[in-house]
């Protein structure tokens, strides 16, 4: 029995999931050596790979972090992803450093206190809904109009 492959994204639908521009990805993966390993026309993207952009987007973009000063922990965020499974990612929060990243759930804020370093906290529930609504959107049903009138049984003579 064969292996279930996992889907990749070409880099033109991770741009579409993701918001991230090409000059940006071109931009980060001077700075993040797991984007490095992903160039060229034949690149693919898994789904963590996507949620990965997700987050350092948030970063950069939402909190105004330079990615340079980041980039040793979104490397090390990366890798975190790829090695998680899909429920740790349920309703999860990563950390992410200047150095570092861990994944926690979103429970145990009792982690932040143990924390001795600048640490940027990203919840991951919002991005994953994101990325899964841009993937397979929701259509709405047509809503039927009310009746006027409550519908009755009708007797036909025969």
């Amino acid at each position: 029995m064969s292996a279930v492959a996992a889907i990749q994204f070409t880099q033109d639908q991770m741009r579409t999931l993701t918001g991230v521009s090409a000059e940006t990805v071109r931009h980060w993966r001077k700075a993040v050596p797991y984007l490095a390993s992903k160039t060229g026309k034949s690149a693919r993207f898994s789904f963590t790979d996507l949620l990965g952009l997700a987050v350092t987007n948030e970063l950069v973009s939402s909190l105004g972090v330079h990615i340079g000063s980041v980039s040793a922990g979104v490397d090390a965020l990366f890798k975190l992803l790829a090695d998680a499974s899909a429920p740790a990612m349920d309703g999860a929060i990563v950390f992410v450093t200047s150095t570092t990243a861990s994944l926690h759930e979103s429970s145990s804020w009792y982690v932040a206190r143990a924390l001795t370093q600048p640490t940027l906290a990203i919840p991951l529930d919002p991005l994953i809904a994101r990325l899964q609504q841009h993937m397979l959107p929701v259509m709405p049903g047509p809503a039927q109009a009310v009746l006027p009138f409550p519908p009755e049984a009708i007797r036909s003579r025969t």
